[in-house]
């Protein structure tokens, strides 16, 4: 099989919708490999859940190699705390590809708000508690935790409004009906460059390259880090053949200047690792998301 795979179309699925940063990754990812074998990359945007209908799809599928998910932190660690009855086990139901991306989360709010800094917009959030408004891709998403883990560390209260995407979500904050967002830079990034959004801080561990200007949240809030990743990983039983050769082109494609100049531009920081060390990052930020989730008491059905 692994000599000749792929012999036909191979879907793609993006769990949340088209436009966000997982999309992004994707769609790169799927052209390039796309022209390199000749055979096309299908992207199957399954919207629902905080990402939880495209990925239990994936799991239930034929373990052959031609269906595929484009998985994130949220579907591959989050959900198995935060869910108590995950539809899927990410150990048991999938075969991890590889990485291929991770993107630091940005605190941004409309320009409207008068905070300049992130001790300022504490101070705002403090000064209303529960009236402040942010967006996320879902409840237990990514974007949600982000935000929900700042509240914690801050002493704040805000309101928390799920959405099926980021897209939809930044459309709501450029008109005022939510106020603010922990949001990947290149979903925010535009709107902040005319002015309509203002982003106060990111949430990597370092000052982002691109943005050298941006102080990092933790710089205010000690401890604080938000970071999204992304991979590929097939469903439980695929074929360690099809598995490698699948990883051996991924680490290619990002490896490519032109990719890694578009995910810069994206706020996407280009990353790969084997499908070996990918199942060990994978295990650690289960771990990781586990803990936070039992500290905030978060949970859902």
């Amino acid at each position: 099989m692994a000599v000749n795979y792929p012999e036909k179309s191979i879907r793609l699925v993006v769990p949340f919708a088209a436009g966000g940063a997982l999309d992004v990754v994707g769609r790169v990812v799927g052209q390039k490999l796309t022209e390199s074998w000749g055979k096309q990359i299908i992207i199957d945007n399954r919207l629902g859940a905080a990402g939880n209908i495209g990925a239990e799809f994936v799991a239930k599928a034929p373990p052959d190699g031609y269906t595929l998910l484009m998985s994130s932190v949220t579907t591959q660690a989050i959900s198995m705390s935060l869910y108590a009855k995950p539809p899927y086990d990410f150990v048991r139901d999938y075969a991890p590809v590889a990485l291929t991306a991770s993107a630091p989360l940005a605190l941004v709010i409309h320009a409207s708000l008068p905070a300049k800094s992130v001790k300022e917009f504490i101070a705002l959030a403090k000064a209303r508690p529960g009236e402040l408004n942010y967006f996320s891709s879902g409840t237990g998403s990514g974007t949600h935790l982000g935000a929900a883990i700042f509240d914690q560390l801050a002493g704040i209260r805000t309101t928390h409004v799920p959405y099926k995407g980021g897209a939809q979500g930044v459309t709501d904050l450029l008109s005022g009906q939510v106020q603010f967002a922990f949001s990947t830079i290149g979903l925010a990034q535009p709107h902040v460059e005319t002015g309509r959004l203002r982003m106060l801080g990111i949430g990597s561990t370092k000052r982002y390259t691109r943005l050298p200007n941006v102080p990092t949240i933790a710089e205010t809030v000690k401890g604080y880090e938000a970071e999204q990743w992304y991979g590929v990983v097939a469903p439980a039983g695929t074929p360690p053949a099809v598995v490698n050769k699948l990883a051996a082109e991924i680490k290619s494609i990002v490896a490519l200047p032109d990719i890694r100049e578009r995910f810069y531009s994206q706020g996407i920081e280009p990353v790969y690792a084997t499908p070996e060390a990918f199942a060990g990052d994978i295990k650690a930020s289960v771990a990781k998301y586990a803990k936070v989730i039992r500290d905030l008491g978060l949970k859902t059905q």
